[in-house]
């Protein structure tokens, strides 16, 4: 695989990401919900993707694609850490709600996505090499 083809690969999933995640807070009225369901349905879908590619050989441009462009372009740190600074006024329980959830409910999406994605595609111990060597 080519330097280029992977750049490409990760260039037309992040636009495709980055708008669907537009398009979403433009549906949420810029609530910090919308910043919440894309990151929880991100490492969900994260936790799916990697059980999914463990079970085949995919295309080279696959991983590029999905994992680093269209999911990283769907996920926002940035946005939580925007959302975050607008809830400080609204007292820090508001505040340490958000970010518990985020990161708690964020992290078992993702689990969540690793068991379902096992169960659906009978994976292996591959999916578990994959997330420790940080190939996605």
């Amino acid at each position: 695989m080519s330097e280029g083809g992977a750049l490409a690969a990760v260039a037309a999933g992040g636009a495709v990401g980055s708008l669907g995640r537009w398009g979403l807070a433009s549906l949420a009225s810029g609530a910090v919900w919308g910043t919440l369901l894309v990151n929880l349905s991100g490492a969900f879908a994260m936790g799916l993707l990697v059980t999914w590619l463990a079970r085949r050989v995919p295309h080279p441009l696959a991983r590029p694609f999905l994992a680093v462009g269209l999911l990283g372009g769907w996920t926002t740190y940035s946005g939580v850490a925007l959302d975050a600074h607008g809830l400080v006024g609204d007292g820090l329980l508001g505040l340490l709600g958000y970010l518990v959830t985020t990161l708690g409910v964020g992290v078992g999406a993702a689990l969540l996505g690793l068991v379902i994605g096992d169960r659906l595609w009978h994976s292996n111990a591959v999916a578990d090499e994959i997330v420790a060597e940080g190939e996605l």
